[in-house]
Parts: C-alpha cells; structure tokens; sequence
C-alpha cells in the first residue's frame, strides 16, 4: 500500500511512491487516479501529487481521460510486443557494457552475487513446495527482477541508462501484473525464471560479454512468450458483460 512521505525531497518521494506503487500493482491498469486520494493517502498537499502525475504520463504509466481523470495506463498484448522488442534492442548491448565493467566495479560483483543467492535460496523453496502468489517468497522471487533491472541500470551513458529504465519500468509492470493477476506462477515457470536469472549473473560475475548477450536475448525471448500467455489467462478468467 501507499505510504506515507515525511522525509525531505518531497517532489521526489512522492513522484517515487506513486510510481512503485504502479510497478507493483497496487494501483492496476486502469485504475482512476485521484489528486484528494494520493495526496491523502501520501500524508502531502496537491501540488506533489499533481506534479507527479505529469511526471508518470511523460513516463507513459499514467494516461489522461477525455475529461482530464488521470488513470493507471492499461495493459494489452500489442504493449507487451512493443515492449519486448525495444528490450531486445537495449539490454543487450546494455549487459554487454555492464559485463565489462565487472571486473573494475567490487560494489557490483558484490550485489550480482547477493542477487545470486537470493535466486538460490527461491530455487530451494521452490524444489520443495510451490509459492502462493501471496507469499513472501513469491514477493521475494518477484523482487529479484527489481534487482537485476538496477544492475541493466550499471550502464555508464547517461542517455543509454535513462532508456533502459524507461523501458524496464513497463516490463516490471507487465510482468508483475499478468503473472499475479492470472496466478501464472507454477514451480516449473519460476523454476525456469530462476535459471535464466541465473545465467545472465553468471556472465556477468565472469565478465563474459557475449555470454551476457546471449544469456539477456534468450530470457527476453522466453519472458516475451510468458508474458502474453499470462495476460491471455487474466483476459479468460474477466467476467463477459
């Protein structure tokens, strides 16, 4: 749930809890967006608010109506397309930079291998039992795709970097809410989610860069196909007018 702001860098915190919030599905696709709420909710005046809600629509995460109500933008299968075929035009390259700098960067390899036993501790649970989507182990599996998104944000091209977090911050949100939605969370699909992680920090932790390549394009290819899948489930289980 939305929580309430009281630090300093008001602007800032409140443009960021909003937006988590939509990355995570708190607020849905769709969802009307009220300036009184948030800004209730976020223990702030309006203006914060407001201003973030112009930052999420240059962001494409929040979209105005005909009558100015500002919504959570929604999610179709043509988003998840387009979506994906700008990841695999960015990431790729983006990972290779990252593998690069690797070795030079111990703060870096220190949280690739943080990352990397959080995969393996989710991998154990999941060899034993399968995750309640509401679980804080199905939270923790989903958390790891936050983390490795930070990593694609290693890139040291400023232009580079603000392109993949504009993309990433649509796919995490795809992702999240399909797979959530749709219970799309079997042990064999987190299984192979997990793998794939595994793989692209594996290249990266041995500065690999063709391996890293070919470690992003497949999980982006295999991700693309679960995605659609789980957004085809959510719209079956929707109730026909």
């Amino acid at each position: 749930m939305l929580e309430q702001v009281v630090t300093e860098t008001l602007q800032e915190k409140v443009y960021v809890a909003i937006k988590d919030s939509i990355m995570r599905n708190d607020l849905l696709p769709g969802q009307p967006l009220s300036v009184d709420n948030l800004a209730r909710d976020l223990g702030v005046s309006q203006t914060p608010v407001r201003e973030a809600l112009t930052r999420l629509s240059a962001d494409g995460l929040v979209k105005r109506d005909r009558n100015k109500t500002a919504r959570v933008t929604g999610i179709t299968e043509d988003d998840v397309h387009q979506t994906y075929e700008v990841r695999k035009l960015l990431e790729p390259y983006a990972v290779s930079l990252v593998a690069k700098k690797v070795k030079r960067v111990p703060a870096l390899r220190d949280k690739l291998r943080k990352i990397k036993r959080k995969i393996e501790s989710i991998q154990e649970i999941v060899a034993k039992n399968s995750l309640s989507p509401h679980s804080d182990h199905y939270k923790a599996y989903l958390e790891i795709d936050f983390q490795l998104q930070e990593v694609k944000e290693e890139v040291e091209n400023p232009l580079l970097k603000k392109l993949v977090i504009l993309v990433g911050n649509h796919s995490l949100r795809i992702r999240s809410f399909s797979e959530v939605a749709s219970g799309f969370s079997s042990s064999e699909i987190i299984s192979n989610v997990c793998l794939e992680h595994l793989e692209i920090i594996e290249a990266l932790l041995s500065a690999d860069q063709d391996r890293a390549t070919m470690a992003v394009i497949q999980h982006l290819t295999n991700a693309e196909v679960r995605a659609v899948q789980a957004l085809r489930e959510v719209f079956t289980q929707e109730p026909t007018a």
